[in-house]
């Protein structure tokens, strides 16, 4: 009867020894599972956390993956080979090296200036030119007497022969003698030019000037000429000082003027007082 009983207590206490064993072993293998469960699915949680697209931070900021993706996109993709360039292209790259224009090249279109953009002309100044025609002096409208006397001491002869007293005979009286003192300053009668300055054997010093359609002969000067050949003189101005006449050295100091018009010779009082017709 002891027996028995000992050996149903033995027998009901192996078994819950067996069944501790065995929930032991499933307690055992169930942290085992859920450790191994939870190890593999915390990177993807967290990935899903930092990708999550309700959080707006995560949406503003790429991953580390798609930023290097979209920083290096050559080297996902394989550069293209250079292409070969026309013949056309490299003789133009030689002429520009060369400074010469190549042939398609525009010329450079030159920018209006101001004025032109604006409408308005531009004003150069002009030289005054003077005509070829034009006259070298302005035509005086009356004579004045050479020198200071205004008085005459030999009258022009009009053609008709008179007696020189230092020739010792008769001969025409081509112009007027003025008297004057030896040295006196000598003016020329109107504007004009001076024609010629010149040494006369009979005459002596003389300056030749016209004066419009006339010309006057001013005889009798010194060495010293106050003009030259094509200088322009005004009225009134000294073109020499009064010496002596070779040919009429016997009278007294005095000017001798003679006034041709196309080579005739005329009388020089009449022209001095304005009764010239």
């Amino acid at each position: 009867m002891n027996g028995k009983r000992f050996s149903k207590e033995k027998r009901r206490g192996g078994f819950y020894l067996a069944l501790a064993v065995c929930l032991t072993a499933v307690g055992i293998a169930a942290w085992s599972t859920y450790d191994s469960v939870t190890s593999y699915t915390a990177p993807q949680s967290s990935q899903q956390e930092t990708a999550d697209p309700e959080d707006p931070e995560a949406r503003k900021k790429p991953s580390q993956e798609e930023e290097t993706s979209k920083a290096s996109p050559s080297a996902a993709e394989p550069s293209p080979a250079p292409t070969p360039k026309p013949a056309e292209e490299e003789s133009s790259q030689a002429q520009e090296a060369a400074g010469e224009p190549s042939p398609t090249q525009e010329p450079a279109r030159e920018e209006p200036s101001q004025a032109e953009s604006s409408g308005e002309e531009t004003v150069t100044p002009q030289e005054t030119q003077v005509p070829a025609n034009a006259p070298l002096y302005e035509i005086s409208a009356k004579f004045i007497w050479p020198v200071a006397s205004r008085q005459v001491s030999q009258a022009y002869s009009a053609g008709a022969p008179v007696y020189s007293q230092t020739m010792k005979d008769w001969r025409i009286h081509t112009g007027t003698d003025l008297s004057a003192q030896a040295g006196e300053e000598v003016l020329a009668c109107a504007n004009g030019q001076v024609l010629e300055t010149a040494t006369d054997p009979l005459l002596g010093n003389l300056v030749t000037i016209e004066h419009g359609d006339f010309v006057f002969s001013y005889c009798g000067l010194g060495e010293d000429f106050a003009v030259s050949p094509g200088d322009t003189v005004a009225q009134g101005q000294v073109i020499g000082t009064v010496t002596a006449v070779p040919q009429e050295s016997a009278e007294s100091p005095h000017l001798h003027l003679e006034v041709r018009r196309d080579q005739v010779c005329l009388d020089p009082q009449s022209l001095l007082e304005g009764t010239w017709q």
